[in-house]
């Protein structure tokens, strides 16, 4: 979809966008000038985003980041004013073996639960559910990990942490990532299972808290 232009049905959308707009600037405490400045515009835009104008496909992505959901929730039908501002949704659980099964996925970040937001983690980020004990000593059933980032492979944030990991049989796992013996291939390690050699990851995001239950 071109966010770039009007959606089809933005003239339907047009008084829900207007009010979400609206509660999402209510529930992070900001005038319309101090919500303006944090999505680099003014109050006059706002105050016309409020009465029913479209913001273009730039501030469309801003207001999503700022309220922590996407673009696609934003001019769809769910009321994500509901949400937390300070919330993280949890998409999925990671279980035996420390294989993640995702209840949602990444880019929509609509979640079945949320856990509070953690101070230290910024820009979009999502949570998965410790099931069993296959992560103990790190993490208990029933623990949620936080990660965020990027969905690609860069070293310098992922090596010798922990990290959830995407195979490139598509198998999703939390995992150590430690530099194989050959370029762009890994070694992912664990506590409780046998090391996994040499193999090609996807794309790696670095597991930024550990809440216990």
């Amino acid at each position: 979809m071109d966010f770039f232009k009007p959606p089809v049905y933005a003239g339907r959308m047009a008084g829900e966008l207007k009010d979400k707009i609206r509660k999402i600037r209510l529930s992070l405490g900001l005038k319309q000038d101090e919500f303006g400045q944090r999505l680099q515009t003014n109050q006059s835009t706002v105050s016309r985003w409020e009465r029913g104008a479209l913001p273009d496909g730039v501030m469309l992505h801003r207001i999503a980041e700022l309220a922590n959901t996407t673009v696609e929730m934003l001019i769809g039908t769910d009321d994500i004013a509901v949400r937390p501002a300070d919330s993280i949704p949890v998409v999925g659980f990671v279980g035996a073996g420390s294989a993640i099964y995702p209840y949602d996925d990444y880019p929509r970040g609509d979640g079945m639960d949320f856990v509070e937001r953690p101070p230290f983690v910024t820009g979009q980020a999502v949570a998965v559910e410790v099931r069993g004990d296959s992560l103990f000593p790190v993490a208990e059933d029933g623990w949620r990990l936080v990660y965020a980032g990027q969905q690609a492979v860069v070293e310098e944030e992922i090596l010798n942490r922990l990290c959830v990991v995407q195979l490139a049989d598509g198998r999703m796992l939390v995992k150590r990532v430690i530099r194989g013996t050959a370029p762009q291939r890994y070694h992912l390690a664990s506590t409780n299972a046998p090391l996994i050699e040499d193999v090609e990851i996807t794309w790696a995001a670095r597991v930024k808290a550990i809440i216990p239950d």
